[in-house]
């Protein structure tokens, strides 16, 4: 009798193991688990720490996957159509959202969705798809113990400014070669300064109308040209040098947003800056938008869309997670439920434009897909390195523009 217990113990114990082993699985699946692809290496190593507090909280595990941030969008198609594919990632409004639509879950059941004005959401087959990322700004980042008010107030004094600080050994005017940087959010200005930007985009891709013939983009050329003369050629620049010559004086000021405030914390700068528009026929208006939405990946599991929508209502509304996006992303929060009485100066100057309405719209989320990293990119490159004149670069522009429709 005795060895035949242990002859029945021996043939259970294994089964029970395997059981109690398959319900953890199981368990471990019903929690599901967050994997997140997004496009600002600025905040990487700030959302990995939030998202180990995450995990420390719900137990639920979380995964970033690192970007390099140039051709963000090849990279995601790839991701998505990979064995493993991230849960939450990053979309623009306009042609990129569109793209992605087949990706991208509805979030109206989530905590934060009730956070979101209707004039920023994010709609993906008439629901709310996104949460906003934060209002970003981009124009120029000035010292403005180098750059004063009267050097902004038109095209003639702007380029006059620029070859007196270059004539003072100054780099005037800082770009760098990520393609965003170097010609993305530049080219926005001679668009968005139109009086109706979205009108001129339908004429001109109908063919009536020529950027060449344009006030607007024959100012852009000047400026283009006036650059190549007299700055540091910004393909011998990346973004961290860009950032580090302007916080330690080297540079006057810097074609940048927001954003870019974080990077300054790295070096022991007094720099008095500013956020100020592109001043292409006297515009002083900044370009304020929404930048990205957190999306979730509708052909994931229930459990991992669950986990997902748990993660982005923790990041916008536990104290921990709203502490991140103020003190760590250093984000000028889009959701309504969260504080922005203590930004940086950057941060503030966009607050204070998007507050008053007077800004620049984000004619860049209207182009062709990808058009900037796979044509204008490779465009600007080939300017900064030849004899190209910036009103033949404004005309190749064209042509590759109309060639993309």
């Amino acid at each position: 009798m005795r060895k035949f217990v242990v002859l029945l113990m021996c043939l259970i114990l294994p089964f029970s193991l395997f059981a109690q082993g398959a319900a953890e699985s199981g368990a471990a699946d019903a929690e599901g688990k967050v994997i997140i692809f997004q496009s600002k290496v600025e905040i990487t190593e700030a959302l990995e720490r939030a998202a180990e507090d995450f995990t420390a909280e719900t137990g639920i595990e979380v995964e970033i996957w690192e970007t390099t941030g140039d051709d963000y969008r090849a990279q995601l198609s790839l991701r998505l159509a990979g064995d493993e594919v991230p849960t939450i990632f990053t979309v623009a409004a306009g042609s990129e959202a569109e793209m992605f639509a087949p990706y991208i879950a509805p979030i109206e059941d989530s905590e934060v969705n009730q956070y979101i004005s209707s004039s920023l959401a994010l709609m993906v087959n008439g629901k709310s798809s996104g949460v906003p990322y934060s209002v970003e700004g981009y124009g120029l980042v000035i010292n403005t113990d180098m750059v004063s008010e009267a050097d902004l107030e038109n095209d003639e004094t702007f380029l006059a400014a620029l070859d007196r600080l270059a004539s003072e050994g100054v780099n005037p005017f800082g770009l760098s070669q990520e393609s965003y940087f170097l010609i993305g959010h530049l080219l926005n200005a001679p668009f968005a300064i139109m009086d109706d930007p979205e009108g001129f985009l339908a004429d001109f891709e109908a063919g009536n109308v020529h950027l060449a013939d344009q006030e607007e983009f024959q100012a852009f050329a000047l400026l283009m040209d006036k650059i190549k003369e007299v700055a540091v050629n910004p393909l011998e620049v990346n973004y961290d040098r860009e950032c580090g010559d302007f916080a330690t004086g080297k540079t006057a000021m810097i074609h940048q947003g927001n954003w870019c405030y974080s990077m300054f914390s790295s070096y022991d700068s007094d720099v008095d800056m500013a956020l100020v528009g592109v001043p292409l026929l006297g515009n002083d208006r900044l370009s304020v938008s929404v930048p990205y939405y957190w999306v979730v990946n509708s052909q994931v599991s229930e459990a991992d869309r669950q986990a997902s929508i748990r993660f982005l209502d923790w990041l916008h509304t536990s104290q921990t997670g709203m502490d991140y996006i103020l003190n760590e992303f250093l984000f000028v929060p889009a959701v309504s439920n969260i504080a922005t009485d203590s930004l940086d100066p950057l941060s503030a100057d966009v607050a204070e434009a998007a507050g008053s309405g007077e800004t620049l719209i984000w004619t860049t989320n209207l182009w062709p897909m990808n058009i900037v990293d796979t044509d204008f990119a490779p465009l600007a490159q080939e300017f900064f390195t030849t004899d190209m004149t910036g009103i033949e670069f404004v005309e190749r522009i064209e042509d590759a523009y109309l060639a993309r429709l």
